[in-house]
């Protein structure tokens, strides 16, 4: 398991448990807006390493045919690379924690909200 992903269940294993401030989802917010920085420069580096297999492969000459190798299979080919799925789950991390922070920053509105009406 990530390291994001056991903070947003640490915290939701809690929430479920007993009530919580709008402070402390601000505590989860900034804990993740710290792994994000480095799960973001991880998809930038598989991404620039991805781009280097695509420009290999579209440089390269076809076997079969002498030509120059088509756009698409090259493409293809790239795609079943260890670097394209290097990529593929980097940005998918990056997603999965855009995803958790945008989700906690509506909950911590609404519990200030919730706060602010209940006159605590």
């Amino acid at each position: 398991m990530e390291i994001y992903q056991e903070i947003y269940q640490t915290f939701l294993t809690k929430y479920n448990k007993i009530e919580t401030t709008p402070s402390e989802v601000g505590e989860v917010l900034a804990k993740l807006a710290g792994v994000f920085y480095n799960y973001n420069m991880t998809k930038i580096a598989t991404e620039k390493l991805y781009a280097k297999v695509c420009r290999d492969e579209v440089l390269k000459t076809d076997e079969q045919t002498g030509k120059a190798t088509s756009s698409s299979k090259a493409q293809t080919i790239a795609d079943a690379t260890q670097e394209a799925s290097d990529y593929k789950t980097a940005k998918g991390h990056v997603e999965n924690l855009e995803m958790q922070i945008g989700v906690l920053k509506f909950l911590q509105k609404s519990l200030e909200v919730e706060y602010l009406n209940s006159n605590i």
